[in-house]
């Protein structure tokens, strides 16, 4: 059967999807740590592990680019540098950080500090991207999220105990550098086929994580068939996701699907309490609640700018 993805309720159903794909992320590479016996202070593991997954998205992504791209690459079009730069943002350099700090932070907690990706891209698009400009209902809506960031930490009187450099820190930066890519694929990648792009970029930039996981790593892995279906899964919802949404944001408005990003902390929560067993405290879900309403101001603001544009 053949999935039109023109149709809005199709692309819907897609959408939630992938987003559900992205939230399951979290407890994934959580749960491949603790089936591999990776402890927080196991780097070269950690970034062996980002690596691997990451050259295995890189072949299934180019699958996809082989199998459901319709577009043929000519060589002369390939931008090289543009490809090389952004392997070493989205790939090397975020997931480099990220897994790091995901062995030193809760899993509910990563997963709502990432929802902070939205105000991140509209303060970098500020200022990487001349036609983008922040309101005074932007400004609302990052303070929201700033402030559910610091409430799912403790609060101001316990911020300093709740939120550490190598754990809620490095989740931070690493979202930081994931909105730099986004920002960097709006300003230089419009020409780009991004099945392509996708490949190449994830193969290029786990080639790094590789070799350097492999010089650190004191740690004996032992891959197990759940740790391989696990790091397979991880390439999954690499490639599959990316794949599903730019397709849908060919056929539909991006603020009006970017509305349902809202849903990747709510699914990394929701999977983290039943499949890392974590605590669903107070101030997770007060936080949680300050960084959707956030994010749904900052979407709202997209919609009405998108319509006057239009």
């Amino acid at each position: 059967m053949k999935v039109n993805l023109k149709d809005k309720n199709t692309a819907i159903i897609f959408t939630l999807f992938a987003m559900f794909l992205w939230g399951s992320a979290v407890p994934t590479i959580k749960t491949t740590y603790r089936i591999l016996d990776v402890t927080g202070t196991d780097t070269g593991a950690q970034i062996l592990i980002a690596g691997i997954r990451f050259f295995l998205a890189g072949v299934l992504a180019f699958i996809y680019y082989k199998t459901i791209n319709k577009k043929k690459v000519e060589k002369e079009s390939i931008d090289w540098k543009y490809i090389i730069v952004l392997s070493l943002i989205q790939t090397f350099i975020q997931y480099m950080i990220y897994y790091i700090g995901m062995s030193n932070t809760a899993g509910i907690k990563a997963s709502i500090i990432q929802a902070m990706n939205s105000f991140i891209v509209v303060i970098l698009s500020a200022i990487m991207l001349p036609s983008e400009k922040i309101n005074s209902r932007t400004i609302l809506a990052i303070l929201l999220g700033t402030l559910g960031i610091v409430v799912v930490n403790g609060g101001l009187t316990n911020f300093r105990s709740g939120f550490t450099l190598m754990g809620e820190g490095f989740i931070l930066i690493a979202t930081s550098f994931n909105a730099l890519s986004a920002v960097y694929v709006r300003k230089y990648g419009a020409s780009q086929n991004e099945f392509f792009v996708t490949s190449v970029q994830f193969i290029l930039g786990s080639i790094p994580l590789i070799i350097i996981g492999l010089i650190m790593n004191t740690n004996t892995l032992i891959f197990t068939p759940l740790a391989i279906i696990l790091l397979i899964y991880g390439a999954f919802i690499s490639a599959t996701a990316y794949v599903i949404w730019n397709i849908v944001l060919k056929h539909h408005a991006a603020g009006e699907m970017g509305m349902y990003k809202l849903f990747i902390p709510i699914f990394g929560s929701i999977l983290s309490v039943f499949i890392l067993r974590e605590t669903f405290t107070v101030n997770l879900l007060i936080g949680l609640i300050l960084v959707i309403l956030g994010s749904l101001i900052l979407n709202i603001n997209k919609d009405k700018n998108f319509s006057k544009k239009v």
